[in-house]
């Protein structure tokens, strides 16, 4: 399989629906901006491990996508106006600008009944997940993510060469993942539905998303209000997790920047209720500091602590759903780990997430690297095989059934 240098795709936040939606974070909405040729286009690629065909399509600029948007608008057909919409939303997800990204993706949303190929009705439904997950509405990326599968197609943004690009891939295999995570498609059906998400997406406030301060540092929370709020005498029939990564320097391996600064792994953890409420909490494991020393190389070892870390910026996110016993062994993890000291070289913050990760059925390759003094798992190392694509879903050996995602690392200002 020819591997591609980088992944673009993306999601996070801490939602709670019933029905409506009760709680929401907004995420900082990130300036960036480069100049882009009317298009972008590659030739179809065949990966015959995954056993799936994939197409690389084109990307639009802004401008090219909203002239092709006005002339189909302009002759009254609908197919088209909602497919070149979703291209728009490409645009503006590939440079940064999450919230038209949004505006147009909705507008595609209310024309989707229009949508002939079932492959446009999934790269509509994972750029809404994209920029959910932007946004830290990571419940409703999730859900947005399985409407994605659920018509057993895939949408990646990818970026070689400073080049950005999609792939649509169609799974030849047909192998319903969510079956075998035992998601009940009946119970599904009804809680992912239509009426449920699209409202949800329709109706956002996209005035909420405006330039909101990414906070960097979390609050401090118990292990056991992370676990307990899953315990909440409701039946469950979906369960999701993601993993973020924060690098010390966006895109680069570098295990550390100007010393202090070392990067993050947290995850989400997500629970979807049969009465359509959710449950979702994001958090990490840090080190308590009892000196200016503490969890240094020099002293690398230390007390432990949990951090409520649904407003902490990240690069890069990977994630699926998982089945109920792979959720409570999570939860039970979470549990033992609380009471463990926090060591920089054996038990830091990106092992807790690649233990995790590993329960859920996440591989990823390459998470090590060394400093001064010490080495073991980092953020730098984590965060950079995700983007070069060196990561999997066990449950299948290849990627198939993952969400994955980043930042928008490349560019540098957002697109008007």
């Amino acid at each position: 399989m020819k591997k591609v240098s980088y992944l673009i795709v993306a999601s996070t936040l801490f939602y709670s629906i019933s029905g409506n939606l009760l709680a929401q974070s907004d995420s900082t909405i990130r300036q960036v901006n480069a100049p882009v040729p009317d298009s972008i286009s590659v030739d179809p690629l065949k990966i015959s491990e995954a056993g799936y065909v994939s197409a690389r399509r084109k990307i639009l600029s802004v401008h090219a996508a909203h002239k092709l948007l006005t002339h189909a608008e302009e002759t009254h057909d609908a197919n088209t106006a909602a497919i070149t919409s979703v291209s728009l939303g490409d645009a503006y997800i590939a440079h940064g600008n999450n919230k038209k990204a949004l505006e147009s993706l909705a507008y595609s949303l209310h024309l989707k009944d229009s949508l002939k190929e079932d492959k446009d009705l999934s790269h509509l439904y994972y750029d809404l997940a994209i920029v959910f997950a932007h946004l830290k509405q990571y419940p409703l990326a999730l859900e947005c993510f399985y409407k994605t599968g659920y018509v057993y197609q895939q949408t990646f943004f990818k970026r070689k060469r400073k080049q950005t690009f999609s792939v649509d891939t169609a799974d030849s295999r047909i192998a319903d993942f969510y079956s075998k995570n035992n998601v009940d498609d009946s119970t599904a059906a009804f809680v992912f539905s239509d009426e449920n998400i699209d409202s949800l997406i329709t109706h956002s406030d996209t005035t909420k998303f405006e330039n909101n301060p990414i906070i960097e540092d979390s609050p401090y929370t118990e292990y056991d209000a992370v676990t307990d709020a899953f315990y909440d005498d409701k039946q469950a029939f979906a369960f999701g997790i993601l993993i973020h990564i924060k690098q010390p320097t966006p895109g680069k391996d570098n295990i550390f920047e100007k010393f202090s600064k070392v990067g993050h792994t947290f995850i989400t953890l997500t629970k979807f209720n049969t009465d359509s409420s959710i449950v979702s909490k994001t958090f990490g494991f840090y080190p308590e500091k009892d000196n200016l020393l503490s969890a240094t190389p020099i002293f690398p070892s230390t007390n432990s602590v949990f951090k409520d870390d649904v407003m902490h910026d990240w690069d890069e996110i990977v994630g699926k759903f998982i089945s109920q016993k792979q959720f409570i062994d999570i939860l039970d993890f979470i549990e033992e780990t609380g009471s463990k000291r926090y060591n920089l070289n054996s038990n830091n913050c990106t092992d807790f997430g690649l233990h995790i990760a590993s329960i859920a059925k996440i591989e990823i390759q390459d998470t090590k690297g060394s400093w001064p003094l010490g080495r073991g798992n980092n953020p730098a190392s984590t965060g950079q095989s995700i983007l070069k694509g060196k990561f999997k879903n066990s449950d299948n050996n290849s990627q198939h059934g993952l969400f994955a995602c980043s930042n928008n690392l490349f560019i540098k200002r957002a697109v008007q």
